[in-house]
């Protein structure tokens, strides 16, 4: 099946490549901005293929993006994102499922590895692995914190370009928060075993998962192209 989103995401890459600094960081806020909002991915790309018109363009003449969108950037992406498609709640399902799916299976990889799981199938071919409460708590916590870090400062990135204070000792504050709590129910939880099981099992299951997730984005993305 062609990825027609991929492809468009890659072209947008190399063209990417040919900005000048100045106009590298305007578009860099621009499209962080845009992403935290509804817009489906696929107009979000074909938004950022123009602006990158616009900005190699304006580069021709000598001239800078701000010049040509104007220096309220904010202003400009709530325009683009009112004329632009929304997310549909199943497009919504498959972007929260995909990272759920696949920070789940990199938290899942680590804990092999720290818990000994790896070093005990590679010497006694024990591959029974221990799920505790405190993994599971810790894992939704640092899946939470990854979502809120990423909404929070895609929602500000022009407060965050501006220096506001306000707005970075939040999001410090936040962070340091959500990882205490990530780390003290680890401690705490950490003795309560809720199942044993083949630790190839859940790895097995979890990646066959993200490939379904990922055919069925690819789909849906064509879908978009069609129309």
């Amino acid at each position: 099946m062609t990825n027609h989103l991929n492809k468009l995401r890659k072209e947008n890459n190399r063209q990417d490549r040919k900005l000048t600094p100045e106009n590298n960081n305007i578009m860099t806020d621009v499209i962080c901005y845009l992403r935290s909002s509804n817009l489906c991915e696929y107009d979000l790309e074909v938004i950022r293929k123009d602006l990158l018109g616009m900005a190699l363009e304006s580069q021709i003449r000598g001239d800078t993006l701000q010049n040509v969108i104007g220096a309220d950037y904010k202003s400009f992406c709530q325009e683009l994102i009112s004329n632009g498609r929304q997310k549909s709640v199943y497009e919504k399902t498959l972007e929260a499922l995909f990272v759920f799916s696949f920070v789940f299976t990199v938290l899942y990889i680590c804990e092999m590895i720290f818990s000994s799981t790896v070093f005990n199938a590679v010497k006694f071919s024990q591959f029974n692995m221990h799920i505790t409460l405190g993994f599971v708590i810790g894992s939704l916590l640092i899946i939470l914190m990854g979502y809120s870090i990423y909404y929070f400062i895609a929602k500000r990135t022009f407060e965050f370009t501006e220096k506001d204070r306000k707005t970075q000792f939040t999001y410090i504050i936040g962070f340091m928060v959500l990882w205490s709590l990530s780390f003290l129910s680890r401690s705490l939880f950490d003795e309560t075993i809720l199942c044993t099981v083949n630790s190839l099992f859940p790895l097995l299951v979890s990646c066959l998962f993200n490939i379904i997730i990922q055919w069925l984005t690819i789909k849906h993305a064509n879908h978009y192209f069609e129309l």
